[in-house]
């Protein structure tokens, strides 16, 4: 649950950035209810994919300078057995998990 709280809090600031309506830092943590270590962690989950990030201290808001934009989405759905055997190349969790009791059998 907690990775989809995080997603979600990406999410959010992305939108924030976007809208260029952050607030100085200790705003949108509040706005957040995070801490201001927990809000440079997530701006630093941006910056290593590759998104600028710029705080401009007239305007108090961190915005994208080079006219990029983020975009964060995600999905869930339950993957059949079948499916999931042909993802595997038809190994299913019980095939693997004979495979490595078979080898651990032999090592002993």
């Amino acid at each position: 649950m907690k990775s989809l709280q995080q997603l979600e809090r990406l999410k959010r600031i992305n939108e924030m950035i976007k809208a260029q309506s952050t607030g100085s830092p200790e705003m949108l943590c509040n706005r957040l209810n995070i801490s201001r270590r927990q809000l440079f962690k997530d701006l630093e989950i941006f910056k290593d994919i590759g998104a600028e990030i710029a705080y401009s201290r007239i305007r108090e808001t961190y915005y994208y300078p080079n006219g990029h934009e983020l975009e964060i989405s995600y999905s869930f759905r339950i993957i059949p057995n079948k499916e999931i055997q042909n993802i595997n190349g038809g190994w299913g969790l019980n095939n693997w998990q004979s495979a490595f009791f078979m080898h651990f059998a032999d090592l002993n």
